[in-house]
């Protein structure tokens, strides 16, 4: 009888083989493979922008109160996971990434529950959120206390001494004498002055047409309102002078931190719930938000 595969059989004995011995040696990940999500608590904001976006609801939280603020659990369950990297590309603080780890099976076969056989299917993180801290509103001006009165000590009026009489009889004389001497030097001046009237009045009007010329130059160069700063804590600042009242940062905002009314040309910032993710920043298309 013929063996023909057994020429084949001894050929391979002595040849290198054309698959990979795996799981026995690990095969390393095509390049920028998307596989087991790696989530770092340390950096997440709680703004809940990845279970928004979120196509498979892979992601959920579960929140605790504690001394400090509040305790939050947030879990990616990688069965429901489609991989598309949404979460990770829609967090701004690079909370959550995507490695090449393909490794992701359950192994029921050795659990004692369903649930225990899912944990290698579940990655999570815990971290705290603290309580926002209020600034404390300015003290009120302390109204100036009222000067002591000075109590001042009266002195009795001196009397005035008596002039003889002589001085007497000349002073009304001398008042007359500098009345009709004011007379005539009054009709002097007017006299001169009369047919100047019809120029003075010429000056007047061209004198008062180049101040009202600078007028508007003075309200031009006033000087415009100082742009506003960021906060120290990290949350948005509304620009006024570029603000168009559009909503779309309220609309995207996925804390509800945001208040736009269009008609009243109002822009409100709810502190408590801002979590200065910076989505309000990003789809502001004129950048009116400054953080």
């Amino acid at each position: 009888m013929d063996f023909p595969f057994v020429k084949e059989a001894l050929a391979q004995l002595f040849s290198k083989p054309s698959t990979v011995p795996y799981p026995f040696v690990p095969a390393p990940a095509k390049p920028n493979y998307r596989g087991r999500i790696i989530f770092h608590p340390d950096k997440c904001i709680s703004c809940n922008m990845c279970e928004r976006v979120c196509a498979g609801q892979a992601i959920s939280h579960v929140s605790e109160p504690c001394e400090e603020g509040e305790r939050i659990t947030r879990s990616f369950y990688l069965g429901s996971c489609t991989f598309c990297s949404h979460c990770a590309s829609f967090c701004t603080h690079g909370a959550i990434e995507l490695s090449d780890d393909y490794h992701m099976t359950a192994d029921y076969y050795h659990a004692e529950s369903f649930e225990e056989g899912e944990k290698a299917l579940i990655v999570s993180g815990t971290y705290i959120k603290k309580a926002p801290v209020k600034k404390p509103a300015p003290a009120p001006a302390a109204a100036a206390a009222p000067a002591p009165a000075v109590k001042v000590e009266e002195k009795p009026a001196e009397k005035p001494a008596e002039e003889p009489k002589e001085e007497k009889e000349k002073k009304p004389k001398a008042k007359k004498a500098a009345k009709t001497a004011d007379a005539k030097a009054e009709e002097a001046v007017v006299t001169e002055e009369a047919p100047k009237k019809k120029t003075t009045r010429k000056k007047k009007t061209e004198e008062a047409a180049p101040a009202e010329a600078e007028a508007p130059k003075a309200e031009e160069a006033a000087p415009a309102p100082a742009a506003p700063q960021p906060r120290d804590d990290g949350k948005p600042v509304q620009d006024p002078s570029k603000c168009v009242y559009c909503t779309l940062c309220a609309r995207n905002c996925p804390a509800g931190a945001l208040t736009v009314d269009r008609k009243e040309k109002t822009w409100t910032l709810d502190e408590d719930l801002c979590v200065a993710c910076g989505t309000c920043q990003s789809t502001c298309p004129k950048d009116a938000i400054i953080m």
